[in-house]
Order: structure tokens, then sequence, then C-alpha cells
């Protein structure tokens, strides 16, 4: 087993508690994929066939609506899984909820979904990893519903960058900017004014490559409920 997927299986929530072994068994039922930027892995709507543990990489999930206009529902990188939700909803068309894409050249864990099932069977003990985890993307979007309906894109935008910042000093964008409009729910021309005014307020300085956080205080109290 590489170094990658032993350090991105430790690393996730399902897979923390299962032993070297149990870990060989689960890499069996598997297959190693490396997608070029820009694949489509599934569309929604597609039968749902298993999911991905992201090895290295990053991809986007999202849904369009009728007028084409994209929202991004999450953006998933290295040690992070996706498409998993559709394992047991049995009460929902067992398809894809969303489609997903790769934003660069990613490397990709996919487990099969009748052959995990029968591994969760044999080792239950996994499905309390699984909980938290679906726990914690629940607790997520539900923040997330919260920010999109109570604050606007420069607010949005503020928080984003403080949060996405290790030290609150820069934050590089792993992201294009079409992307992260629409995580943030607006659409790129809108994030560019939101750019700019936080640039013209002093809270930030822009270069190419990075974004200075030069008013942390201040991004750090935006979407903050009083």
């Amino acid at each position: 087993m590489s170094q990658d997927i032993v350090d991105a299986m430790n690393e996730h929530p399902f897979f923390q508690t299962l032993d070297d072994e149990e870990r060989d068994d689960i890499l069996s039922l598997g297959r190693i994929r490396t997608a070029p930027r820009g694949t489509i892995l599934f569309h929604s709507g597609d039968p749902h066939r298993g999911f991905y543990l992201v090895l290295d990489g990053t991809v986007q999930i999202y849904r369009l609506n009728e007028k084409g206009r994209m929202l991004v529902l999450h953006v998933v990188e290295r040690g992070e899984s996706f498409a998993e939700v559709p394992l047991f909803d049995d009460d929902a068309p067992d398809t894809y909820p969303a489609t997903a894409e790769t934003l660069d050249e990613s490397r990709l864990l996919f487990l099969p979904k009748s052959a995990f099932l029968a591994f969760i069977n044999r080792h239950p003990r996994l499905c309390f990893g699984m909980l938290k985890e679906v726990s914690r993307r629940l607790r997520e979007n539900v923040l997330h519903l919260d920010d999109l309906t109570l604050h606007d894109v420069k607010e949005r935008l503020g928080r984003y960058l403080w949060e996405a910042s290790d030290d609150h000093r820069s934050v590089r964008l792993s992201v294009p900017k079409s992307v992260l409009a629409a995580e943030l729910g607006t659409v790129p021309e809108t994030l560019s004014r939101a750019l700019r005014d936080l640039e013209d307020e002093g809270v930030i300085l822009r270069h190419r490559d990075r974004i200075d956080l030069t008013d942390p205080a201040s991004l750090s109290g935006m979407g903050a409920e009083d």
C-alpha cells in the first residue's frame, strides 16, 4: 500500500478505526483511478455505482439549474470522500444527486457500492466513523445555508478568506474564481466586485497568486452572528 493511500485513509473518519489488514481488504475491493483536469466522474442522475476517496487533487460537486447556472455544493480535496449518501438512502432513487468534476489532475480510490456494503456488514464499527462524518457535513450544510440566507456576498467572501487562511495573514486560492463564486452562491462578476470592495476598505491586498489579509480582525467578524 503506497504512503499517500495510507495517509488519506488515516485522515478520513470512515477508516481511522481500521487496522492494516482491514485497510488492505478495502483496497482489494476498489480500484485506483487517475483523472485529468475537467473529467466528469459522474453526472447528476447517473446510476449510483459507489463512492470516491481523493488521494490527490481536487473535485467539485455541483448541480445545474434549468438555466445552466452552477451551484457548487462542495469542493473535495485530498483525504476527503464524496458520493457516499446514496449508499444508505433506500427511499430515494439509486442515483447520484449531483455532478462531480475534477478541477485538476486527480488520483482517486473508487469503492463500489455492493462490495463496500458487504464490508460494513462484516465490520459494523465502521458505521460509527461514517455517522460522525455525515453528521459533520450536515452541520456544515446548515451553516452554509444560513450564510447564503443571512449574509451578503462581501460578508461571505470575507468569512471564507478568514477560514481558508491557516495563519490569518494570507491565503492562496486553490480553486478558480468561477468555482469560488458558485460555492459562495454568486457569479464571478459579483465576486470580483466584492474583492475590490474589501481591498478598497483596506481589509485585503491582492497579488497575482495570493491575497494578504491586512485587517484579519474585520474579516473574522464578517458573517458572524450578533
